[in-house]
């Protein structure tokens, strides 16, 4: 971003520099939010990791949104709502489950430290396109600036298989989560 930009919007930063980090500290990417309804929950006291999850139902690789997972999570499962933060559909449009801030329902013994986000689709028998990895990489990125996290850290950008004994998120897409955390590291440069 400009720094002529910056200032022409009522904005005054004294250098190229602190432009670039403005404009970097301010970036979201787009996150559709659905306003969805729980019964209960409580805020997360504290955010190290982040945990990537698909939802690899057996009948095959499907679109879900957040509003479908959120409706099975409360209605089969018995839960307040979606156990998810994040939702990135195939067309990767990425839908808030959550809200950011609060406790999710996504990796046993480890809710109260983690966001979830969970990738349409069924990754042991399909690959994520690029849409979704693209949403992936950027949705990642902007959560490990804003939690202060070191995307190549060990243990901080992890697969659900990485917490418990399940095969999430499938493969093909743990086999790329090493690429979100080089991309994360070299956004946040």
């Amino acid at each position: 971003m400009k720094l002529s930009l910056l200032t022409a919007a009522g904005i005054f930063l004294p250098n190229e520099k602190a432009a670039a980090r403005y404009a970097l500290e301010t970036w979201q990417p787009p996150i559709r939010k659905l306003f969805l309804q729980f019964t209960e929950y409580e805020e997360r006291p504290t955010t190290e990791v982040i945990v990537i999850h698909h939802a690899g139902f057996p009948d095959g690789d499907k679109d879900s949104s957040a509003e479908e997972i959120h409706k099975f999570h409360q209605e089969v499962n018995g839960w307040a709502g979606i156990g998810y933060h994040y939702v990135i559909r195939k067309d990767g449009t990425i839908e808030q489950g959550r809200r950011p801030n609060m406790i999710g329902a996504h990796a046993l013994h480890h809710n109260k430290n983690s966001v979830g986000i969970c990738v349409a689709g069924n990754f042991d028998v399909a690959k994520p396109n690029h849409q979704q990895m693209d949403s992936l990489k950027l949705l990642t990125a902007w959560l490990c600036q804003k939690y202060e996290l070191d995307p190549v850290a060990r243990g901080v950008i992890v697969g659900h298989r990485d917490l418990n004994d399940t095969a999430c998120p499938g493969k093909n897409l743990y086999a790329k989560l090493d690429d979100v955390r080089y991309y994360c590291r070299d956004f946040n440069r």
